[in-house]
Order: structure tokens, then C-alpha cells, then sequence
């Protein structure tokens, strides 16, 4: 895997990483990702690709407004990407799933290449048919669902 992927692996599993630290790295993230045009993010340092990270922007539920954040993904067929709102087993859904529910247009940069994209929320069943191929992503989804009683939303993103 790799020192750098098991580091990562490691501090997610952590339930202190949960609050402050997930809130802390996932804002220095985005920063870094725009930054650089998608070529770096802290999920995938120096261009290895050690969590497959994308920039996802979803328009507010409440504000309107365009909201960003990097979520790690799954490649589906062709050139849709799955993703699941963990929050970090946190009891909460994160906010860019509740604004995927109110508006399912959205954009994703991946490596600098930046796209308009429609969501689909997945069933509980067809999230279970992807469980396995999202693990080996990300095994710190397993601890997850262990933290809270809640199921994690997750959405295919395919090409608008």
C-alpha cells in the first residue's frame, strides 16, 4: 500500500480524528486541491494516487450557494464516480449529501478536469453490491458504520 495510504488509513480510523482533525483536513484540502489545479490533494500527495480524492461542488440547500469539498470516490463505468457521505461516522450526513437530496446537479474536478455531473442516490441494496470495491478504496468505512447507528448515503455522479 504504501507508507503515506497506511498513514492515512490509520488516522482515519481514529474516532478522535472524527471532529477537529477531519474538520481541519478537509479545509486545508480544498484550499490545496484548488490551489494547485487538482494536482495535489492531501489524499493523493506528490500525485500518487494513495485515496482517490475529487473535488465535489453542490449548490447550498439552504444558501444557495456553491459549496466545495474533496470526497474520496469510487470509478464507476465509463466516467460516472461513486461516493458516500461517511462524515466520518459521524451521526450526521454531511451537508453536500443534503445538497445533492435538494439539488442533484453538481460539478467534480478530478485531476484538474472539471465536469457537470447529475447524482443518484444508490438504494441500501446497491450500496451493499459496491461495499466490498468501496473497502478496498477505504477500509476506515467498515470502523465507520460501526461508529453510528445511521446508513451512509451514497450517490452515483454521471456525466450531465
Amino acid at each position: 500500500m504504501g507508507f503515506y495510504r497506511d498513514t492515512l488509513l490509520w488516522l482515519g480510523e481514529k474516532p478522535w480524528f472524527k471532529g477537529r482533525p477531519a474538520a481541519l483536513t478537509t479545509a486545508i484540502d480544498k484550499r490545496v486541491y484548488r490551489l494547485s489545479k487538482g494536482r495535489m490533494s492531501l489524499m493523493h500527495a506528490g500525485g500518487s494516487d494513495a485515496l482517490p480524492t475529487l473535488l465535489l461542488t453542490t449548490t447550498g440547500a439552504k444558501s444557495g450557494l456553491a459549496r466545495s469539498t474533496p470526497v474520496l470516490y469510487l470509478q464507476e463505468e465509463g466516467d460516472a464516480v461513486l461516493v458516500v457521505a461517511s462524515n466520518f461516522g459521524r451521526e450526521t450526513h454531511p451537508a453536500w449529501s443534503a445538497n445533492l437530496l435538494a439539488d442533484p446537479r453538481a460539478h467534480v474536478e478530478i485531476h484538474g478536469h472539471r465536469r457537470a455531473v447529475q447524482a443518484r442516490r444508490l438504494d441500501d441494496a446497491e450500496l451493499e453490491q459496491r461495499w466490498e470495491r468501496l473497502l478496498v478504496i477505504y477500509p476506515g468505512w467498515a470502523k465507520y458504520r460501526e461508529r453510528t447507528a445511521r446508513s451512509f448515503r451514497a450517490f452515483v455522479l454521471e456525466p450531465a
